[in-house]
């Protein structure tokens, strides 16, 4: 880094830069020496003369890569003020942390630091040694801590938009996509391609080759279709392309494609597969993977409808006729179920890492018709939207609380937006939990990474409320959506549950094992206990182990039951 006079190195500094800028070149010398004699081992201290010259190696610092914990500015400068300069270090490194040193700063300029530069302290001049240190080297902690959240947050989020697998962008990117072409109000054209063999393939030749399998047909489809658009991995059996050209240029290509795939072979472990696939199409604005999927469903209910080349499109005759229809099928079996007590809890077990013993139970809703056990994917999304979820939480509730009166089980159960709205449930909850005669402290109360705490400050009282009560909190699918680490200070859970698309990579994705180790070590720190979600092999369940990680939850444990099983799983040191 080449600068004037001023105590500047010449060379580009690799470490961290805390700078210092004084007009007064015995000061200026003076705090450099001071702060490399507490902080040079770890940074590279650089000093500027003028508050030109500060820009100046800001920007090199910033087209370097180069990380500026700290800046020390004076307030009174020829040129540009102290209070002007920081304030355009806000616009380029808002985390920096901003100092002044002045002993001639108006109220005014300080205001102004405060307010337009986010000003980290201020201290006067002549200032006390011991002061100033623990200043910059609070600062410093301050900056990197910021700066470690935010990358652990990027990665977090990163980990959330591929596929584990494949390394392409799966169905939460295609969301963002699509909503950012809504708002854009960009035409586009969707296609959606789902592999028919999957599950053949899988019970026949095993995981593992059909993951080789995918692999060539990927390559194969980013050969043919991959100049024409965005390919995503939406789901282990679902293939997704989004393409901006015009349908007349882009469909060729696909029809192509489904020829080679009905008339080609692909070759894993010495074995020639042929690959079924349907594919479906739909064009426009807005609700684009909607309409795709469902001419995906109407070409598996009528294969013969409308298509070219075996390519189905979506009409708009299929909301109506098709998707309603469902809705209005399963919106009545879910009225029937509530109204003939066929909402039941089914139990899965958390397992102590330590023991091996299940020790507690989580309660999950369940539909139970002619002997058919339905899964809260059919029926939830359609409780949320008719506003049955307020009739089916106190059903469940008030069922797990009578089935675990004659144990000395501890369980946990889901708590909906819906409870977290309503200012009398800690006190309802407290009156069910007395009646069958259930300490509160047995109870675990877990609220989903999807429920949004913004601007609904009552939802944090409710949960607040609950925790006076004796009742444990638990974040539920930490990892997704609403996912940040201040969401932990609002909340402060006894349990985080990480979410099992990091435990079902833990083996084989480096990000989700570094991310997996730091929710670990964040837990701990703010004194939560974590629970891994979705253990289903004992590799898994090795590796959550060794993270220090205390519960496992997983079909490796016990899938869901109707009854209370006491489990144990020998644990292999």
């Amino acid at each position: 880094m080449k600068t004037q006079e001023n105590g500047s190195s010449e060379e580009s500094p690799k470490r961290s830069v805390i700078l210092c800028v004084d007009d007064e070149l015995i000061i200026l010398r003076g705090l450099k020496e001071q702060l490399k004699s507490a902080f040079g081992k770890s940074y590279q201290i650089e000093a500027a003369d003028s508050a030109e010259l500060a820009l100046q190696i800001v920007e090199e610092c910033n087209q370097a890569g180069i990380h500026i914990p700290a800046i020390l500015s004076d307030q009174v400068m020829p040129g540009i003020r102290g209070d002007e300069f920081l304030i355009r270090i806000q616009e380029t490194n808002p985390n920096t942390k901003k100092i002044m040193l002045t002993g001639q700063a108006s109220a005014e300029s300080v205001g102004n630091a405060l307010n337009k530069a986010n000003l980290y302290r201020y201290l006067s001049k002549p200032w006390d040694s011991n002061d100033l240190l623990m200043t910059v080297k609070e600062a410093v902690r301050s900056y990197e801590s910021d700066i470690s959240l935010f990358e652990l947050n990027k990665k977090l989020e990163e980990a959330l938009l591929y596929n584990r697998d494949s390394g392409l962008p799966n169905l939460e990117s295609l969301r963002r996509r699509l909503d950012l072409a809504t708002e854009e109000r960009e035409d586009s054209l969707l296609a959606l391609i789902r592999i028919e063999s999957t599950s053949l393939t899988t019970r026949d030749f095993g995981v593992s080759l059909y993951k080789d399998l995918m692999k060539k047909f990927l390559d194969s489809m980013k050969s043919i279709l991959g100049n024409y658009g965005e390919i995503f991995h939406v789901y282990e059996d679902e293939v997704a392309i989004l393409s901006k050209v015009q349908e007349e240029e882009f469909l060729p290509h696909l029809i192509a494609f489904r020829i080679l795939l009905r008339s080609d072979y692909f070759t894993a472990s010495g074995i020639s597969f042929r690959i079924n696939a349907t594919i479906a199409t739909a064009g426009g604005k807005k609700d684009l993977y909607y309409k795709a999927r469902l001419a995906l469903v109407k070409a598996s209910q009528e294969p013969e409808f409308d298509s070219e080349a075996g390519i189905y499109s979506y009409s708009e005759k299929m909301d109506d006729q098709d998707l309603y229809k469902i809705n209005m099928d399963l919106g009545k079996r879910l009225n029937q179920a509530i109204h003939s007590g066929n909402i039941v809890p089914y139990f899965q077990g958390i397992m102590d890492n330590q023991t091996g013993k299940v020790e507690k139970f989580e309660c999950l809703a369940r539909i139970v018709e002619d002997g058919k056990v339905y899964a809260p994917a059919s029926f939830l999304y359609l409780a949320k939207s008719t506003g049955l979820l307020r009739r089916i939480s106190p059903i469940l509730f008030e069922k797990a609380l009578k089935k675990f009166s004659d144990s000395t089980y501890s369980f946990s159960i889901n708590l909906s937006e819906t409870e977290l709205e309503s200012p009398s449930f800690p006190k309802w909850a407290l009156s069910r939990m007395e009646h069958y005669g259930i300490n509160p402290s047995r109870v675990t109360f877990e609220i989903l990474e999807t429920a949004s705490f913004h601007g609904n400050p009552e939802r944090l009282k409710v949960i607040a409320e609950l925790k006076e009560l004796g009742a444990k909190i638990a974040i539920d699918d930490f990892g997704v959506e609403h996912s940040n680490f201040s969401r932990l200070l609002e909340i402060q859970p006894d349990f985080i549950k990480i979410d099992g698309k990091f435990i079902q990579s833990l083996e084989r994705n480096r990000t989700a094992f570094i991310l997996t180790s730091a929710i670990t070590e964040l837990a701990h720190r703010i004194g939560a206990k974590v629970v891994a979600e979705f253990v289903s092999t004992p590799e898994e369940l090795k590796v959550v182990r060794s993270l220090g990680i205390e519960y496992s939850q997983g079909y490796l444990i016990m899938q869901p039951s109707p009854d209370i099983t006491p489990v144990s799983i020998k644990i292999i040191e």
